[in-house]
């Protein structure tokens, strides 16, 4: 595939994933030796890795780095450490996804810009809301090299009582 069928499949991509790969990954991998159908199989099936793993962290009880708090009416932020029944909140992470239903912060967990730099876990409250929010994981689960791919899934909301 050239450069130019590259960026055309990435733009007419309906999932959203493929504006999520890196443009280096995507030229390694499908420049030379690989087919416009296997990008759009690749774009598929990280597309699907992404919902299964949405639906394992819904499915989670607890709350985990990467859900939201709603800390104060209509002001929402990411559980960015969670650790010892304590827990930080922050805006500026990046969250990790992986193919067992976990999620990890990464990133600037301190967040200067709000309060709740340390609180116990016994203060969230669960709600049935979800919002989406940016994350990552490795295209097909292996990692290496531009191998992450960013994507949009719903995570939990829970509210500070």
């Amino acid at each position: 595939m050239t450069f130019n069928e590259i960026t055309e499949k990435v733009k007419k991509d309906e999932t959203g994933v493929a504006k999520g790969y890196s443009v280096s990954f995507l030229q390694e991998e499908f420049t030379y030796m690989r087919s416009q159908e296997e990008l759009g199989s690749l774009i598929y099936s990280d597309y699907s890795l992404f919902k299964e793993i949405e639906i394992h962290l819904l499915s989670n009880s607890n709350p985990q780095e990467g859900d939201f708090v709603e800390y104060s009416k209509g002001k929402f932020a990411r559980i960015s450490r969670c650790r010892g029944g304590m827990m930080q909140l922050s805006n500026k992470i990046g969250v990790f996804v992986s193919l067992c239903g976990t999620s990890q912060a990464s990133g600037c967990t301190w967040d200067p810009e709000l309060k709740y730099d340390n609180f116990d876990i016994s203060d969230l409250e669960a709600t049935k809301e979800t919002k989406k929010g940016r994350c990552w994981m490795f295209s097909q689960g292996i990692s290496g090299k531009d191998r992450g791919v960013y994507f949009e899934i719903d995570f939990k909301v829970w509210s500070l009582k």
